[in-house]
């Protein structure tokens, strides 16, 4: 009879700088998105863009990127000097997001 391996709880979840990196990505992805969306309204249909395929694709592209490189796109790319404004950023996206949900049913 084979026995189970258990691992500790603790063990499971990934550490802070990781929540961190993801969370830098999240915001980056969307702030590229809206900017690449913007680009393709403006453009008289010579841009186009699509939502599902950006995602899809910048989280291939940064899947691999560092904590540190995160920091320095989304500084040089988008003004948010530390952590803590890219925290803000993710909180005004989700509320951005929940209040159209919210819209739209």
């Amino acid at each position: 009879m084979a026995t189970a391996t258990v691992t500790k709880a603790l063990d499971r979840v990934i550490s802070i700088d990781e929540k961190r990196r993801l969370m830098l990505i999240e915001v980056l992805r969307e702030e590229s998105g809206r900017e690449l969306e913007a680009q393709a309204r403006f453009s008289n249909g010579e841009i186009e863009f699509d939502w599902k395929e950006h995602n899809a694709q910048f989280r291939i592209d940064y899947a691999d990127a560092t904590l540190k490189e995160l920091l320095e796109y989304a500084r040089k790319l988008y003004g948010l000097a530390d952590i803590n404004a890219v925290r803000d950023r993710r909180a005004k996206h989700k509320a951005q997001i929940r209040t159209r949900l919210e819209r739209n049913q």
